[in-house]
């Protein structure tokens, strides 16, 4: 198997590894949350109850984020990152400015 090959496939594999693990975080900070609101909210508070839930929503966002975030950091000091994956974006390459006739001799004189 050619080395581009296998560095395209070792990034689907990671991409694919890193979104799991970033979900299951999620919803682990997001379930924990609900418990905690579930065992010491206000039941008869629904408004308070519902600027919780969406804390609750938006903290386990930002939580599986950041440790997401750290993980991969770590990931990548530990793993030589250029030679076993792909780049995910590509630099693109600069176009030749292509001019019209009417450019042309307007630029001439």
């Amino acid at each position: 198997m050619r080395e581009e090959t296998k560095k395209k496939r070792n990034t689907a594999i990671f991409v694919i590894i890193a979104t799991i693990i970033n979900l299951l975080l999620m919803m682990v900070f997001m379930i924990g949350g609900y418990v905690l609101l579930a065992r010491f909210g206000n039941p008869e508070s629904t408004t308070a109850n519902q600027i919780w839930l969406v804390v609750i929503f938006l903290g386990s966002i930002g939580l599986s984020w950041f440790i997401y975030s750290r993980m991969v950091k770590w990931y990548a000091k530990r793993v030589d990152v250029d030679k076993k994956f792909a780049p995910l974006i590509t630099p693109r390459r600069k176009k030749r400015p292509t001019y019209d006739d009417d450019e042309m001799s307007s630029m001439k004189g």
